[in-house]
């Protein structure tokens, strides 16, 4: 049962700011085609988990693998012409898709706007609740049970296949002449 079981399954079109997504993940300014896939890919994970249609709205030139106004995997991927143009156009966007549609962003001026419009937003701390469910912490999670447990690791040997701790000391190597020995020992307080 997700965040999203509220709404009705099919009808209800969630409309994503990519630009904040990647930022709160991590991504400063432009977040690199790589990054985007993996965002959209993790968006279509969420998309087909919780049976709801979801819109991905980047910003910037559209990714070869990716282009724009087409599906990727079960993302609709569209692109904002520019980062100063971006909230307009998420708001747009979000409009386009009838009332059914939730905007979800973590950019202040889009929920100004969005407001203005009447467009049904949430915000993007929320919307992470349900979306990190599926990503790699909750999929650790469900495998373990919920619990976190540590893991054990074998011992790891030393030289010649003993445990670390039992190896045998070897004797220190003498210095070769005896200026050499008066040096260090000038260096180093010795406690004979």
């Amino acid at each position: 049962m997700g965040l999203f079981s509220l709404f009705k399954p099919g009808k209800t079109v969630v409309v994503v700011d990519g630009v904040s997504l990647n930022e709160a993940s991590g991504s400063k300014g432009n977040a690199a085609p790589r990054n985007q896939l993996q965002l959209l890919r993790r968006l279509s994970r969420f998309a087909e988990r919780e049976k709801l249609d979801v819109v991905a709205v980047l910003s910037g030139t559209p990714l070869n693998k990716a282009p724009a106004g087409k599906k990727f995997e079960q993302v609709t991927v569209l692109y904002s012409p520019s980062a100063d143009a971006h909230p307009k156009h998420l708001v747009k966007v979000a409009r386009s898709k009838g009332s059914g549609a939730v905007l979800v962003s973590g950019n202040a001026a889009v929920e100004k706007l969005a407001l203005g419009s009447g467009t049904r937003t949430m915000r993007l701390s929320t919307f992470r609740k349900a979306f990190d469910i599926g990503s790699d912490g909750g999929e650790s999670q469900e495998r373990n049970g919920g619990r976190n447990r540590p893991r054990r690791r074998p011992q790891r040997g030393g030289k010649n296949g003993e445990p670390r701790g039992r190896q045998q000391e070897r004797p220190a190597k003498k210095p070769e002449s005896s200026s050499e020995a008066d040096a260090i020992s000038e260096l180093i307080d010795l406690v004979e």
